[in-house]
């Protein structure tokens, strides 16, 4: 009889625990209405890069966080202000910022082969800010407060502008900005440093990882909308406050996480897991598994895709809090 008691009594705390797990679960709707959390300010800045680039794979990273990933295209020219990306997702806090292009040879399509070194290389990099006054309720003019460019000299001849290294196979340069920001985000503060060149450690980290790729696979796959709400809440919650987001904000927000109430678009089929590498960013605190195969377009983007009329890459950076095995989406 004692031993039919405990064992309702486990079955009862079990159900209860579930219950209670399924209670506190975040929903789409809980994400559409973030804005409500998120703390405004008389100023709030803006901080953004235009990027140019021509013949050369690069990555444009602040904080040693990723803002831009372009791998497998050539470009002809270098235009005169290029693409914009906002940043304020990689500043944490007030103060001087780090910022890193790093550059690798091109595609070939031709040979479909890597070219043998950088050769004709450019990139160039403006960060720029503005800010957003909520009483007079209008933005500032634009700021270009760094300018950063591989280095160039020009022909005399041709005036056309070439880099100084064409030799080499990799190079990398960068700056420092000060930015000011209203908002303290702490979660990396917290996180365990996971950066490792041992062989052993990254196979034993990539398979830890992949139990939490396999989680979010299902979840695409299956389309679970309250599964994904729940794994994104905090990402969002995040992201929300770091770019200041207001009711529309919020409300588009939901229009990119989902397309006609799904995950992963009609037509589209999610990709299994192959030819993927470990990456380390923001100083080993943040990892991520990155498709690796070279001559196709997405390469070291999130190895969590999806097939259609195009390829799609899904967010995955992961960072595990001190004192946790517990890898949790950044």
């Amino acid at each position: 009889m004692k031993y039919i008691f405990f064992f309702t009594l486990f079955i009862s705390l079990s159900l209860f625990a579930q219950q209670e797990q399924e209670n506190n679960m975040k929903t789409i709707e809980d994400i559409s209405n973030i804005y409500k959390e998120v703390e405004h300010f008389p100023l709030e800045p803006n901080y953004g890069v235009y990027i140019s680039s021509s013949n050369t794979n690069f990555e444009v990273r602040v904080n040693d966080i990723p803002v831009f990933i372009g791998y497998e295209f050539i470009t002809n020219d270098v235009s005169p202000k290029g693409s914009y990306f906002p940043i304020n997702l990689a500043i944490s806090k007030s103060g001087i910022q780090t910022i890193e292009v790093r550059m690798f040879p091109s595609y070939n399509r031709e040979t479909q082969q890597l070219e043998p070194s950088l050769k004709n290389a450019q990139v160039k990099v403006d960060v720029v800010k503005r800010e957003y006054n909520t009483v007079k309720k209008e933005y500032s003019e634009e700021e270009v407060i760094l300018n950063l460019a591989s280095p160039t000299e020009k022909n005399e001849v041709s005036k056309k502008t070439k880099f100084i290294y064409p030799e080499r196979t990799e190079y990398s340069f960068d700056g420092t900005f000060e930015a000011l920001v209203p908002y303290g985000i702490k979660t990396l503060e917290k996180a365990q440093n996971l950066l490792t060149t041992d062989p052993e450690e990254i196979m034993e980290l990539t398979e830890q990882l992949l139990i939490s790729y396999n989680e979010m696979f299902e979840v695409y796959d299956q389309n679970n909308i309250s599964e994904y709400a729940d794994l994104i809440y905090n990402k969002e919650k995040r992201t929300a406050q770091q770019l200041f987001f207001t009711e529309s904000d919020s409300k588009k927000r939901i229009g990119k996480l989902l397309t006609s109430g799904k995950i992963v678009k009609d037509g589209y089929e999610m990709m299994p897991f192959e030819d993927f590498k470990l990456r380390f960013y923001a100083n080993g605190k943040i990892i991520t598994l990155v498709y690796d195969k070279l001559g196709q377009v997405g390469r070291n983007k999130s190895v969590l895709r999806s097939s259609g009329e195009s390829r799609k890459s899904y967010y995955s950076l992961f960072y595990r809090p001190v004192g946790s095995d517990e890898f949790i989406l950044y």
